[in-house]
């Protein structure tokens, strides 16, 4: 596992356990802390420490014991100045890289600091279920490790929230609820019946052309021009008709109705609640570039990107079509755009401006370029809270319920060792 990786699954396990104790981690924690620290406060003024240990508690589950390891840990990769008096933490003064720097640098801290046996499955457990869902006893296989430390490993797992447990076709299957919360019962039903490699096939064809129509795909498989099987096509039909979480369709008179297929999770982590509804948009908006680029009456997109980066930095398409009315009017509907006529049935592409419009422009642009989005997993309220002042904060989180902190339970040989300690 490379050093980027390893600090990604180490920040998606401490987003799962929340405020959970977990006393077989030692090191795992305290790197998945300071990734979600550094993360937050990219880019942000200095911040004050007691206003910093208020929001790291309420938003971002890092208690106030837990922040000065975590800042000595960041000050050491010089991601922050720590101004102090004495022992005493004054200020923080944030100097945090971008993200992909950012991981591999605590990767690399991460992978000299040393995991223990629990942390490291722990790790690979999460870095496999990242790609798809997977049969349990396959897994047991393929990591290759002890019976009783795998067991122990799924246990805190499903008991940290950073795994979870299905049962499909007779079959336990474990799922990564950072990447496949929405729509697991398909993902897992199709893994049941077919083995994780099909899943993560279908997956890699989506990141590698996000927002792809589903009838190309159709299409291109029908004429065996496609790397998908129909039965893996079938699970994108699936996903369509059937899922919670329903991709973009647009209608057009030209080309009917028209699914627009996305990966389940865009970027490296699990997707902050304030995110989604961005997400939400920027697929709005790769999905009427794509239209334009497969599905055209007249004109087709040949660089959606271009198209994009043209509505990121300009505010509006320069070139008024017939067909912008079908092509962009969901982006209408959320409000990400407005069509201006132009006269004799044309019309512009004109953004609305707005910071939840600027990010979906950032979002679409990385997943047309990429196929993945940086970012995702940064909650905005919590920056938005460290840019405030202290008693605004303070009044925001009064009213909260305190933490608690709640621990995994003990492994066998640590409850073991307990009892012999206590009947000594």
């Amino acid at each position: 596992m490379d050093k980027k990786e390893l600090a990604i699954r180490c920040h998606e396990i401490q987003t799962g356990l929340a405020s959970k104790v977990v006393d077989d981690f030692d090191q795992l924690t305290l790197i998945g802390s300071a990734v979600r620290l550094a993360l937050h406060i990219q880019g942000l003024p200095t911040i004050e420490y007691e206003k910093l240990k208020l929001v790291a508690s309420h938003f971002l589950n890092i208690s106030p014991l837990a922040l000065r390891p975590v800042l000595e840990m960041l000050a050491e990769v010089e991601f922050v100045k720590l101004a102090t008096t004495g022992r005493t933490i004054e200020k923080v003064v944030p100097d945090v890289p971008y993200y992909e720097s950012l991981y591999e640098t605590i990767g690399e801290f991460a992978h000299d600091a040393g995991l223990n046996e629990t942390e490291q499955l722990s790790v690979e457990l999460l870095r496999r279920l990242a790609n798809a869902p997977d049969k349990l006893d396959a897994l047991r296989s393929k990591v290759g490790a002890e019976s009783q430390r795998f067991d122990r490993a799924v246990t805190l797992g499903l008991s940290g929230g950073y795994l979870k447990k299905n049962r499909h076709r007779g079959k336990d299957l474990l799922v990564s609820p950072a990447y496949f919360s929405e729509n697991a019962e398909i993902f897992a039903d199709v893994v049941a019946k077919s083995g994780a490699a099909s899943v993560q096939k279908v997956l890699d064809e989506l990141r590698n052309n996000q927002g792809i129509p589903l009838s190309v795909l159709e299409s291109s498989a029908k004429r065996g021009q496609s790397s998908l099987s129909m039965d893996e096509i079938a699970l994108l039909q699936r996903l369509a008709a059937d899922g919670m979480v329903r991709p973009p369709t647009i209608i057009t008179p030209h080309s009917g109705e028209n699914y627009f297929m996305f990966t389940p999770t865009p970027g490296n982590g699990a997707m902050a609640g304030s995110k989604r509804e961005i997400y939400e948009r920027a697929m709005a908006i790769v999905a009427a570039v794509r239209q334009g680029q497969y599905l055209p009456r007249s004109y087709p997109v040949r660089d959606p990107a271009a198209i994009i980066g043209k509505l990121k930095h300009h505010g509006k398409l320069g070139r008024a079509t017939t067909e912008a009315r079908e092509q962009y009017k969901n982006l209408q509907h959320l409000r990400i755009a407005r069509l201006v006529p132009a006269g004799n049935g044309y019309a512009e592409l004109h953004v609305i401006e707005s910071q939840e419009n600027s990010e979906a422009l950032d979002i679409a642009y990385q997943l047309v370029s990429s196929g993945v989005a940086s970012g995702i997993e940064v909650d905005e309220d919590a920056r938005c809270a460290l840019q405030q002042e202290q008693l605004y904060i303070e009044s925001l989180i009064s009213s909260a319920k305190l933490k608690e902190a709640t621990k995994a339970p003990l492994s066998e040989e640590h409850a073991y060792q307990l009892e012999i300690l206590f009947n000594k």
